[in-house]
């Protein structure tokens, strides 16, 4: 397969631009975990003309799924090595469908925390579908419209999950519950209680990022895949830049390299929903 396939003319024109930028770093999800020690065998980087190794990892991996060990989530077990690789927002309907691509071509598997107001969504719909039905592709909830939920009221909270839930319900025929990352990492106990009496029982954080909330080069996020695409992680990612698109081979090299299985959160976690 032909990386360049995978670039899909992707131009900065096409892509919104999140307000994230305008809060912290740990805020807007941009704020990395410190990494591990240098791994000797971490591969070096490919080169940019080959073409992406498949990870033909099809169906569901055979892993023993276990309750979520609390309201917030922030890993998945490490044994069997396991990578649960997050995407978040969607602003950039090429940089969905390079995602959608990606996991059709490879067999990777992905969960994707949605905000319904971006038509990528819609727009890649077909080619989703049956990567949805098979399992391979999960959809979850991220509010609709990326909003920093600490400043809305309870009323408004439950407004954007609704409305959020009943717009990708429509769209692919599942419900996003009862897993929910909340926009720029922010949450209380006040905004936990309310999610959890909406069904998002799940409120799902991470322990490695590609950094990629803002504009990164290919360079920085290939380092940050390297550093934190590791057994145990959950790994997120944004769908609004192209820069990563021109990363996938690495990614797929470091899950070869490290006998990674990729898997969804509803892969792992056992709950009334999934």
């Amino acid at each position: 397969m032909d990386r360049r396939g995978f670039l899909l003319t992707v131009g900065a024109g096409t892509l919104g631009v999140l307000t994230a930028c305008e809060l912290s770093a740990a805020e807007s999800g941009t704020a990395l975990p410190a990494p591990p020690a240098p791994d000797a065998a971490a591969p070096t980087t490919s080169d940019p003309g080959a073409p992406v190794t498949p990870v033909l990892q099809r169906g569901a991996p055979a892993v023993s799924r276990i309750p979520p060990p609390g309201t917030v989530v922030s890993w998945v077990p490490d044994t069997p090595p396991l990578l649960a690789l997050t995407i978040d927002d969607g602003v950039s309907s090429p940089v969905v469908g390079a995602y959608v691509a990606l996991a059709k071509a490879t067999g990777i598997r992905l969960t994707f925390f949605a905000n319904g107001v971006n038509h990528s969504w819609a727009e890649h719909q077909k080619d989703m579908q049956p990567l949805v039905d098979s399992g391979q592709i999960q959809i979850a909830n991220h509010t609709w419209d990326h909003p920093d939920i600490r400043t809305l009221t309870d009323t408004e909270l439950v407004d954007q999950l609704d409305r959020n839930n009943r717009y990708l319900t429509g769209l692919f025929g599942v419900d996003t519950r009862p897993y929910f990352r909340p926009p720029y990492m922010g949450r209380t106990a006040a905004t936990d209680r309310v999610c959890v009496e909406q069904g998002y029982s799940v409120i799902t954080w991470w322990n490695g990022s590609f950094g990629d909330a803002t504009q990164l080069t290919a360079d920085q996020i290939r380092q940050n895949a390297k550093d934190y695409l590791r057994a145990g992680n959950i790994v997120i990612g944004h769908a609004n830049y192209p820069a990563v698109t021109a990363v996938y081979d690495d990614i797929i090299a470091v899950i070869q390299e490290r006998a990674l299985t990729t898997v969804t959160l509803a892969d792992v976690f056992s709950t009334s929903k999934t």
